[in-house]
């Protein structure tokens, strides 16, 4: 048997480094959560926060190092402006996970639940800022989006909330479709879904008619997710529906 090589893929895990711990906190929290005996639940926030100081700690860790890192073939890299973003994300969630612990009791909401899917959104965004290949982006992407789908259904007793929760899902489920045919066809007109290899194919041949028209797909995906002008119709109606 030919043994698989997976040196490209065992180097530089540390790429993925604060991602990772962002996801395993929000593991910690639904366990954490399991066992609790405190009734509100605020001891999670702490579990979270604590997690969530380890992750800028390694992203920190990785910015002293100087030099761009990257792991899993080329897949992630850990550069100046992935990290600064990452340390961005973090401290974005540890204040909401702050300025949410009296909403969750006045609404009486499950706070594990709550948390974990905070943080899982946060790993897909962080992991989103290292990326350096179309389907990692995608995957990312997806978790963040998961994650939020069932953040803004939340207050479950109220029909607004959870009809903001299905459009918004239903929506997303539609951009996914264009961003995913996008990258197949920046597949198809390059041989490669990696970042710089789109640019190099992009440098030497120019804007041929797939490239142009998987960017229009991807451009569409990525319209209906930041709800840019003219995808944006779904905006008012989920926002309204939120638990904000």
């Amino acid at each position: 048997m030919t043994p698989i090589d997976v040196g490209p893929f065992a180097a530089h895990w540390e790429v993925a480094l604060p991602g990772l711990l962002v996801a395993a906190t929000a593991m910690l929290v639904m366990v954490a959560d399991l066992v609790s005996t405190d009734p509100d639940r605020e001891s999670l926030a702490g579990v979270a926060l604590v997690g969530l100081a380890t992750a800028a700690g390694a992203a920190l860790w990785l910015w002293a190092g100087g030099s761009s890192v990257g792991g899993f073939g080329e897949t992630l890299r850990a550069d100046r402006y992935a990290l600064f973003f990452a340390l961005l994300l973090i401290a974005a969630t540890a204040l909401t996970i702050l300025l949410s612990v009296d909403f969750l009791r006045l609404h009486a909401l499950p706070a594990g639940e709550y948390y974990a899917l905070m943080l899982l959104s946060t790993s897909g965004m962080v992991f989103m800022a290292a990326a350096n290949d179309l389907i990692v982006i995608f995957l990312a992407l997806e978790i963040m989006s998961v994650a939020v789908y069932v953040l803004v259904g939340m207050l479950r007793r109220e029909v607004r909330s959870n009809e903001a929760s299905l459009k918004y899902f239903l929506l997303g489920a539609f951009a996914t479709g264009f961003l995913l045919y996008g990258i197949a066809f920046f597949y198809g007109a390059t041989g490669s879904t990696r970042l710089d290899v789109v640019a190099q194919a992009v440098a030497r041949d120019g804007l041929t008619p797939f490239l142009l028209l998987g960017l229009a797909l991807v451009l569409v995906g990525f319209g209906f997710k930041v709800a840019l002008i003219p995808f944006h119709v779904w905006t008012p109606d989920v926002y309204e529906g939120a638990p904000t």
